[in-house]
């Protein structure tokens, strides 16, 4: 399969409110050949930020989105951090988003929303059949996908099972439907313990393509996070750090923010940093992850992903926040000297960075890098839904491991 074809079933209508016959929230078309980067500074994207943002705001009242908040400055680093407010959702009702600049942010916090609304909102599965009789046909072990803990599966039990393909040749496969839905409603009938619900590898971009490729990008970065644990990797010398990132290192600098960054295990090969930063004005430590082929890119998630933690604890707006940040805050918590690794380390033009030309090539040797891991391809099923036109997939990757302690 070309990475730049269709990536999974044909996106299924359900529910779903259709936009408007006005044609004011028809999205742009795109080519599914057209992977070309629009912008390669912090992120890769096939559109610029102002023409996706033309794409998605006509839509963001059918699915909920009531409001898009600009949060920035409730903290005083000044990195762009946007909230989307879908008070109608299944899952959390506010969702964050960071970037370099505004637009980004609003269109991270957009998206986020989005891609949430769709995995809530999932058709039943094509099929339902035990675990014995459809692990022949899926090319995996069920047991290597995210199980909770104390989980219930076995080869007897029977699931629903959703259409995917695998993204490296696109052979037809599926995934457990339980796997991929978000709905934290209560029920009224007893269920199993299964698999790991989050949303890991969900993503939403301006073509199947790029949202595959962002999904992917997640997923290595918790299995980085997981093999990472709760030890200490080696720090970045962020006086070696150029290009994109130098931007946010500044700001945090400015506002008297210390700033740790660690290179990540990564088996893939893709640059993974897990950035941590503490202040005297707010004494908690608030860490952000980022992985990718360019470790530009990689180092602007996690830093941006620090600042959007740290200013999504000071809204107190997102409804899986808990008390604890601040409990420790008032106590004067001990701050960063124990818990931060020691400045200097590895150099940053000592990290490995790819740079292709088309986001087709950066998911087949993102791909490949997987399969080089752990024997088996990455999966994908789609989400999309056609009378909204936003490609929203979620990926999953039998055989990486998943960080659940980990929330942005």
């Amino acid at each position: 399969m070309s990475s730049t074809a269709p990536v999974g079933p044909a996106g299924r209508g359900g529910g779903a409110p259709r936009p408007g016959a006005d044609g004011g929230v028809a999205p742009t078309r795109l080519s599914p050949d057209d992977t070309r980067k629009a912008r390669v500074s912090g992120t890769h994207r096939v559109l610029a930020p102002a023409e996706t943002l033309r794409r998605i705001e006509p839509l963001l009242p059918v699915v909920g989105i009531t409001r898009l908040a600009d949060v920035t400055w409730l903290d005083d680093i000044g990195i762009p951090v946007h909230q989307a407010i879908r008070p109608g959702s299944r899952t959390i009702s506010v969702s964050q988003g960071k970037g370099l600049t505004h637009e980004l942010a609003r269109i991270s916090a957009a998206m986020e929303s989005i891609e949430s609304w769709h995995a809530e909102r999932l058709d039943p599965g094509e099929v339902t059949a035990t675990v014995a009789d459809m692990e022949p046909i899926c090319g995996y072990r069920v047991r290597d996908l995210p199980l909770e803990p104390r989980h219930h599966l076995w080869p007897g039990v029977e699931l629903e099972w959703t259409a995917a393909r695998r993204l490296d040749d696109g052979a037809d496969t599926f995934l457990p439907t339980e796997l991929l839905r978000l709905d934290g409603r209560v029920r009224d009938t007893w269920m199993p313990p299964l698999f790991v619900q989050n949303s890991n590898g969900l993503a939403a971009g301006n073509t199947v393509a790029e949202a595959a490729l962002h999904g992917l990008y997640e997923v290595i970065e918790r299995d980085c996070l997981a093999r990472a644990g709760t030890g200490t990797s080696p720090a970045l010398d962020l006086t070696t750090v150029d290009g994109p990132a130098r931007e946010p290192l500044e700001l945090m600098e400015a506002a008297e923010v210390e700033v740790r960054v660690e290179v990540l295990p990564s088996p893939t090969g893709l640059a993974c940093f897990l950035a941590t930063i503490w202040s005297e004005e707010f004494p908690v430590l608030f860490a952000g992850a980022g992985a990718h082929l360019d470790r530009d890119v990689a180092l602007c998630r996690a830093l941006t992903e620090a600042a959007q933690s740290r200013a999504t604890q000071i809204a107190g707006a997102r409804d899986d926040l808990t008390t604890g940040a601040y409990r420790r805050a008032a106590a004067g918590w001990s701050g960063p000297s124990a818990s931060l690794p020691e400045a200097g380390g590895v150099t940053y033009d000592g990290i490995a960075s790819v740079r292709n030309a088309s986001l087709a090539d950066d998911l087949r040797t993102t791909v490949a890098s997987v399969l080089s891991v752990t024997g088996r391809a990455p999966l994908v099923a789609d989400h999309t839904r056609p009378e909204l036109g936003i490609p929203v997939v979620r990926v999953v990757c039998p055989g990486l491991g998943h960080e659940t302690a980990f929330t942005s």
